[in-house]
């Protein structure tokens, strides 16, 4: 499925081409390979480019869904600034995923990239910050992965002096990731839309996650001004349904968005209140538009996974022409093979499951797929992982000795020491950290075998204008059981007991079982 900028909803039986870590080139026809390639045959499954998540959290990947038992189903949450000040939001989500963060952080990145992978995505935007060395690198880092400093990001809302800075930076051909008036139409966030107007920050490289409490006026508003400040289209909406109907039992108006020429993205968010992934996120747009009467389409949707954010980061220099997301020559050597259930490629892919994904290929590697199609790229020192009923397999390094294979059970057991003592594992993190700085202070060499040094910071609100920090000292609270890498019946169960979404997600259930 190539979404070829001239052709986009062209398909056809044919061969992909890499070479390296870009695209050489994508053929119609059957016909025999080169000779000295190496060939993997996926029959009749669809060959897609990489899916694109320009919203997540990656630190919190491991935690379920969560919902505030005290608050009424009939009393959604008004805006971001009401939810992280919930009574069992600390204990439920912002200190077990500080105690993840800080007591496994190799296990939770590695656990929270397989997540990814299990659908289909190879680029993920709301990695945690991080000091050290991540020894599997799996899935692309939007925000790091090339230039640190060409996008910038924001989580929380920025005062009038941020922006002014960040409107320097789009003047400089920088981009920004911004959470930006999420809530309910018409709540207090909506403000922050007209202080970004003020600020000269509605510009072509904003890419504004969320802007759910906003309307129309606002969208047309954002296309007079890019036009006037940068002669070109507005920026992108990373939009996420799930979260939002979640949360807050609105979402965005897309519709309005896509009519005022802003290109509309999809991302999955996080743990607690998202998809795992954006084969789930799609299936909820899916519900959402058809129960809206929106005129949006499958293949609407494949595009807000694949072709618009990779139009977006095309916007910006480090990426152009190189961002994944369209299977062109010149391109990112990012795709994914889905087996195919639905004579229409884009039905296929929006209906798909976890168990559907068969082979991903990250910058022109074999990254996750079928034990058949991974030694048939050249790949066998995996480690086997269950996903939705079947086993998938995965090139994971032990850290402490890289020619090692890291077996996902040792990946799921170090999670496990951080669940049987939160605390303990915050501690003893933070003490190998501190560790590791003294020896680098003092220039003495880690101990042979040590697990390289990786700190990560949360980037998710503790409260009102605040990351969430530590727990106290004193704090005893359990760390939620892991949930599986995909969209399965515990997680279908969670989504129809809790959320704000009308019943909407309730019919997810049937999406699943076909």
């Amino acid at each position: 499925m190539p979404l070829e900028a001239t052709d986009p909803d062209s398909h056809f039986w044919g061969r992909l081409r890499i070479d390296g870590n870009r695209i050489d080139s994508v053929r119609r026809g059957r016909y025999p390979p080169p000779s000295g390639v190496t060939q993997v045959d996926t029959a009749d499954s669809y060959v897609y480019p990489g899916l694109v998540d320009l919203h997540s959290h990656v630190g919190y990947a491991a935690l379920p869904m969560w919902f505030e038992p005290s608050r009424p189903l009939d009393r959604p949450w008004l805006n971001r600034n009401n939810w992280p000040n919930a009574d069992s939001y600390k204990e439920n989500v912002s200190w077990p995923g500080y105690a993840y963060m800080k007591g496994a952080p190799q296990a939770l990145l590695a656990y929270a990239q397989v997540r990814a992978l299990a659908g289909g995505t190879t680029v993920i935007q709301g990695w945690p910050s991080s000091y050290g060395s991540l020894v599997n690198k799996l899935v692309r880092n939007v925000d790091d992965d090339i230039d640190p400093d060409r996008i910038r990001t924001s989580v929380l809302n920025l005062n009038s002096v941020q922006l002014a800075d960040r409107s320097r930076h789009f003047d400089e051909a920088g981009a920004l990731i911004y959470h930006l008036s999420e809530g309910q139409l018409d709540s207090t966030v909506r403000k922050e839309f007209g202080d970004a107007a003020r600020a000269s920050c509605l510009r072509h490289r904003l890419f504004a996650i969320h802007c759910n409490a906003v309307g129309p006026e606002e969208f047309a508003q954002w296309k007079s001004r890019a036009q006037a400040d940068d002669g070109a289209a507005p920026g992108g909406v990373v939009w996420s349904p799930l979260s939002n109907l979640w949360l807050y039992g609105q979402t965005t108006d897309v519709v309005a968005a896509r009519a005022n020429d802003v290109t509309v993205t999809l991302g999955s968010d996080w743990g607690p209140s998202g998809s795992k992934n954006l084969l789930g996120e799609m299936k909820v747009a899916l519900l959402h538009a058809q129960r809206a009467g929106l005129a949006l389409t499958e293949f609407d949707l494949v595009e807000m996974a694949t072709a618009g954010p990779c139009d977006l980061l095309d916007r910006v220099e480090v990426w152009r022409g190189f961002a994944p997301g369209r299977l062109e020559p010149g391109r990112a050597a990012d795709a994914v093979v889905v087996a195919r259930r639905d004579n229409d490629p884009w039905t296929n892919l929006v209906m798909a499951r976890e168990r559907d994904v068969r082979l991903v290929v990250v910058d022109g590697e074999p990254r996750y797929g079928e034990r058949e199609l991974m030694r048939a790229a050249g790949v066998r020192s995996t480690t086997s992982v269950p996903v939705d009923g079947e086993r998938r397999h995965v090139p994971l390094r032990t850290p402490s000795d890289l020619d090692r294979t890291w077996t996902w059970t040792k990946v799921v057991a170090e999670l496990a020491t951080v669940r049987a003592d939160p605390m303990k594992a915050i501690a003893n993190g933070m003490a190998q950290a501190y560790a590791a700085y003294d020896r680098y202070e003092r220039g003495v060499a880690p101990p042979r075998g040590e697990e390289p040094l990786l700190v990560l910071e949360p980037d998710m609100p503790g409260g009102t204008g605040h990351v969430a920090g530590p727990p106290p000292a004193d704090a005893v609270f359990e760390v939620p059981p892991l949930p599986s890498v995909a969209h399965d019946r515990t997680w279908l169960r969670s989504v129809r007991q809790g959320g704000y979404d009308h019943g909407l997600l309730a019919q997810l259930e049937g999406l699943y079982r076909t």
